[in-house]
């Protein structure tokens, strides 16, 4: 012990201040006083300089009095005089240490005595938090030694933690019981011989029903886990655990077969389980979308009955804007009391006040019969994780207090398939302003977005000798339908002009046919020997990422935007078009007429008109009318004009970013473009001396996200928000000019 001289009589039957070590020459100085009210350690000081680094801890004792701690580095001086001054308390004392005498190592018995368990808790939170790293004491053999003393001290026969499962090669799934008071857990440690390691996770309780015990459940890099005898100590606010690790040793099961067998049984722990997978190494989230199409939840429904309550969850798109949750149920005698479903820490989350409620039909006990049900929408919070969760939990309660589970099926873990099954889980007659806006759109948007991030990149093909310095870029977008791309070949090989000053691009944003169509334009190439450039894109990418993926392999001065089912009528067309685009009128593009197979009006330029629900359409001038209708054949500016076949300069297309590729499959993006080009105080004009066949939607009727889904509803409502106060003066606009020439 090394020599303490107290030079300040102390008031009362306080006890002198003790020093001993924590190791590497650092200082644990601790002092009990018999003050009962609050007092804190103040600062040390060295003569007149304070002593730096320094910690302290104030612990108060059962029987009464306070228990002071003071950790600092051992400094070179020779003797150490330290003033000690607790301010309020009018308490101060002076200790001289002779730092050449050997001061004793910390006695963790004597160190805890008298210590009630919350002081217990608060003084190993310190040690394992605080002094260990600020005095960088972790591999310190001696305070590794004091710790593991004082956790014997604390808990002399600890229970066991468990590694149940394995999860890749580098985490493991460990499992312990706590006493179910035991609170929040704020740090785990795993305390081997090299000393004590923080483990990052984030643990996660759940009740066992034998023993009244919570069971804990938490992923550890399997690094973390010492070979040989090791303790994990668990810390939180109000609670302290020892537990012995138990090292793996053979290969324990794998997480695919945990999730089959046990996940299932608790809620919340499956998805907490991969939420935490997802988010530890770059591979985590593909790792838990493996996990979950590689070991599915049975799906669960309440069958539908005549008498008694029955419910359904449809589906359950997770995305960062929130899970879309569609279902149905029926309460043929009035049971219903809610939608809930399972929290990211199993508990239960009560979705039944926001739910939109719609009537729909459901498959009754027997065979072909149908009962009126309830069916239902609701944007639900979504478990945070960088996976998505594919079968989130949900359960039907009662007004008996009874909860059944419900588990949809597998959800799409493709963005596209999952956009798809988005656009179409709710029938469209159901679909007010409403839902779209609070509860499908934020989703369809963020579907949306994934999906264009894994368009990837075209792969190019060139079919013959390619013009060294084409004036004009044809661009045609291919999607499955390749009905007329013969026709259509055939009539641009026809037009003189077409073939010396255009090059001709196709883009297929259907790539399973890349073989097929690379095959035709070879063969096609052969018959009427005009070159073609082959993009094909790496996947569906939709009608604006496919031209503008054109636009930026085109030479062209001038781009043509031209549907695979638009078909000329007569040669020239492509040079009248272009030769309207000049700097003297500031015409930014320009369309033609457009026909019908039996010869009536497609297309004679766009309009916009507002339709009840305050939401903005495009419209077709003259659309059904005859060819040589007379209103049609007169050459005017009009709002806009259809991206069918739209001519306009690359230089122009490039100013305004080209397409805007937030409209989903394809619909609005031709007078998203026009009202783009307009903004920059140029015009649209349309040229009904030019005629062109266009066998409309062809493509588009072979999509099937946008015709058994709401996609132009949700595309409406985006230009509606977007260009509303535009279409509103264009539309004024416009009527001003009806009653005087506005022929360009």
């Amino acid at each position: 012990m090394a020599e303490i001289a107290v030079l300040t009589s102390l008031v009362g039957d306080n006890a002198s201040p003790e020093i001993s070590s924590l190791g590497r020459d650092t200082v644990l100085l601790t002092w009990d006083v018999s003050h009962a009210e609050w007092i804190s350690p103040s600062s040390l000081k060295n003569g007149l300089q304070d002593i730096w680094p320094l910690a302290s801890l104030r612990l108060s004792l059962p029987r009464g009095g306070t228990r002071l701690f003071w950790i600092f580095r051992r400094p070179a001086d020779r003797m150490l005089d330290i003033n000690i001054s607790l301010g309020t308390a009018g308490l101060s004392t002076n200790i001289t240490i002779d730092l050449k005498a050997d001061i004793p190592l910390v006695n963790s018995e004597k160190l805890i005595e008298g210590i009630d368990q919350h002081g217990c808790v608060a003084l190993v939170s310190a040690l394992f938090n605080v002094w260990g790293t600020m005095f960088h004491l972790q591999r310190n053999g001696t305070y590794i030694a004091i710790l593991r003393e004082l956790l014997s001290q604390i808990a002399p026969t600890p229970g066991q933690a468990t590694v149940i499962a394995r999860v890749a090669d580098d985490l493991v799934l460990a499992r312990t019981s706590l006493i179910s008071g035991f609170g929040k857990i704020d740090a785990l440690y795993v305390l081997g011989k090299n000393g004590p390691t923080r483990v990052h996770a984030r643990p996660f309780k759940t009740p066992d029903g034998k023993d009244g015990r919570d069971v804990v459940h938490f992923l550890i890099d399997r690094t973390r886990i010492p070979s040989g005898e090791s303790l994990l100590i668990l810390i939180g606010p109000r609670g302290l655990s020892v537990r012995r690790m138990l090292d793996p040793g053979a290969r324990p099961p794998s997480i695919e077969r945990w999730f089959s067998e046990q996940a299932p049984a608790a809620p919340g722990l499956r998805e907490h389980v991969l939420t935490e997978i997802s988010s530890r190494a770059t591979a985590g989230p593909a790792y838990a979308l493996e996990l979950q199409l590689r070991s599915p939840l049975r799906p669960r429904r309440i069958s539908s009955s005549v008498t008694t309550p029955s419910a359904e969850i449809v589906s359950a798109l997770t995305t960062s804007a929130g899970t879309l949750v569609t279902g149905w149920y029926r309460d043929p005698v009035g049971l219903f009391a809610g939608i809930e479903a399972t929290g990211p820490d199993g508990e239960a989350l009560d979705l039944t006040e926001g739910l939109f409620r719609f009537p729909v039909e459901v498959a009754g006990p027997t065979e072909g019969s149908r009962l009126s049900a309830t069916g239902f929408a609701v944007l639900a919070h979504t478990v945070t994780g960088k996976a998505p969760i594919l079968q989130p939990r949900f359960s039907l309660r009662l007004k008996s207090g009874a909860r059944h589970p419900l588990i949809p099926r597998l959800q799409p873990a493709d963005a596209v398939a999952a956009r798809a099954a988005a656009l179409r889980a709710i029938p469209a007659q159901h679909v007010d302003q409403t839902i779209l806006t609070q509860i499908l759109s934020p989703v369809i948007a963020s579907l949306h977005e994934q999906a264009r991030e894994q368009i990837g990149h075209p792969t190019r093909a060139n079919v013959g000798a390619l013009r060294s310095r084409p004036k004009v870029s044809v661009i045609v977008p291919l999607y499955k339908n390749l009905e007329f791309l013969r026709f259509q070949i055939a009539a641009f090989a026809a037009d003189t002009w077409f073939r010396a000053n255009a090059e001709l691009i196709y883009v297929l944003d259907s790539p399973e046919q890349a073989q097929e169509v690379e095959h035709l334009l070879s063969g096609l190439h052969l018959v009427y020997g005009l070159p073609a450039i082959l993009l094909v894109m790496e996947r569906n990418a939709g009608y604006a990422r496919a031209n503008n993926v054109g636009a930026s392999a085109a030479r062209g001065e001038a781009l043509a935007l031209v549907n695979s089912d638009v078909i000329p009528v007569a040669p020239g067309w492509l040079e009248k078009m272009v030769a309207r685009l000049n700097g003297r009128r500031r015409i930014g593009a320009v369309g033609p007429k457009l026909l019908f197979e039996d010869d009536s009006i497609q297309h004679a330029g766009m309009y916009f008109s507002q339709d009840h629900r305050g939401y903005w359409l495009n419209q077709h001038f003259h659309k059904g009318m005859p060819r040589d209708y007379a209103p049609a054949c007169e050459e005017r500016i009009v709002p806009a004009v259809t991206g069918a076949c739209l001519v306009t300069m690359r230089s122009v297309f490039e100013s305004v970013g080209g397409f805007t590729e937030d409209y989903v499959v394809g619909d609005y993006e031709d007078s998203d473009l026009c009202l783009k080009i307009t903004m920059t105080d140029r015009k649209i004009a349309y040229a009904p001396g030019i005629e062109l066949y266009h066998l409309e939607r062809r493509s588009m009727s072979l999509n099937t996200e946008y015709m058994r889904g709401i996609a132009w509803q949700y595309n409406c409502a985006l230009h509606t928000e977007r260009w509303r106060d535009e279409m509103i003066a264009a539309t004024q606009a416009w009527r001003s000019r009806k009653g005087r020439n506005a022929a360009i």
